[in-house]
């Protein structure tokens, strides 16, 4: 935390803690509750999670309702699934024939004169838990 210019503070790293034992990104909202009382004031959390951002650990998605959630950046996530059931959103795990096909968008982008500065994989549907048959 330090090598990144962060003071390491109780509030930083009750946060990492919280997200890292996610395996879905989290709303501002979810990791307060899931913080309990370590959870900082609303505003400390926007920015500490801004920081985490602009230093590459954390990662943001911003659902259909335009909510944002929030993981630990995974190098191997190109992407998010969102719900429409639960609306957990859970990290695109990177594929090569994804990687492949986000290159081909940039690729038709740049052809159209356009300069992309990122191009993101957002899908929506139902999950796996959610897309169970009911039991009888």
């Amino acid at each position: 935390m330090r090598s990144h210019g962060f003071r390491v503070t109780s509030a930083i790293l009750a946060t990492l803690g919280c997200l890292e034992q996610s395996d879905e990104a989290l709303s501002h909202e979810a990791l307060t509750l899931k913080l309990g009382e370590q959870a900082p004031d609303r505003v400390t959390l926007y920015r500490i999670l801004e920081r985490l951002i602009q230093a590459g650990i954390v990662q943001k998605y911003t659902d259909s309702s335009r909510t944002q959630h929030f993981s630990l950046k995974q190098d191997v996530a190109m992407g998010s699934f969102e719900c429409d059931r639960c609306h957990h959103v859970i990290p695109i795990e990177n594929d090569p024939v994804l990687a492949a096909a986000m290159q081909l968008v940039k690729a038709r982008l740049t052809e159209q004169g356009m300069a992309e500065r990122e191009v993101t994989l957002a899908s929506y549907g139902i999950c796996s838990d959610c897309n169970q048959p009911p039991q009888s």
